[in-house]
């Protein structure tokens, strides 16, 4: 039951830290604020160039139409395309977003894997639910050193989530993400207490 109440604090936490690590994938693709970024940015992504928006402050008549150009200018910016496949979702055109979606996670986007991958955890706004695909996407996710999805795949792991999978991951592997995690709490207290006990638990 510990569980229950600590990720429902650290759950708000990790949304916030953000931050670029030193250990995290330098990115490959173009880091020219566009419109998009302007009008789309995430803030939970630690791969965002402009200031974050909000749904609330979105102006989906601009925002899609700026994304659509910047996408189509540079189509493999896995950035470019998760924030185009975030409005289609916000904005309730979940369907149209797919694609965007799938080029970000296919391109490996740290931020694409995990929103993407609790997504077809929670089953919403998306195709199928598919927590298979969630755990496989949060693996990648936590090797590129994405924090919420380095606790998330340990805690969902241990609720039994991923169970019949076929996908086993190592305990020694798991408790690497943990550790990876712990250096990027930047003190919050939540998060550090809900880490210490996952890595109390695979530890028995």
């Amino acid at each position: 039951m510990r569980f229950h109440w600590m990720i429902a604090f650290a759950t708000a936490a990790l949304a916030t830290q953000a931050a670029y690590s030193a250990d995290a994938p330098k990115p490959t693709w173009s880091q020219e604020v566009t419109e998009c970024d302007r009008q789309a940015a995430h803030g939970d992504d630690p791969w965002h160039v402009a200031p974050p928006r909000e749904k609330k402050d979105m102006n989906f008549a601009t925002a899609i139409p700026a994304c659509l150009e910047a996408v189509k200018k540079d189509p493999e910016n896995p950035r470019l395309n998760y924030q185009m496949g975030r409005l289609y979702g916000y904005s309730g055109q979940w369907e149209k977003g797919m694609p965007y979606r799938k080029k970000a996670v296919d391109l490996k986007y740290p931020q694409s894997l995990f929103v993407i991958g609790w997504l077809y955890l929670s089953g919403n706004t998306i195709d199928k639910k598919d927590p298979c695909l969630t755990q496989t996407m949060w693996r990648e996710s936590a090797k590129s050193n994405r924090l919420a999805a380095q606790v998330a795949l340990p805690h969902y792991t241990k609720t039994g989530a991923f169970k019949g999978c076929g996908l086993n991951i190592p305990d020694t592997e798991m408790m690497g993400y943990l550790e990876a995690a712990s250096k990027q709490t930047n003190g919050d207290f939540y998060t550090g207490l809900l880490i210490k006990e996952l890595q109390a638990d695979l530890k028995k």
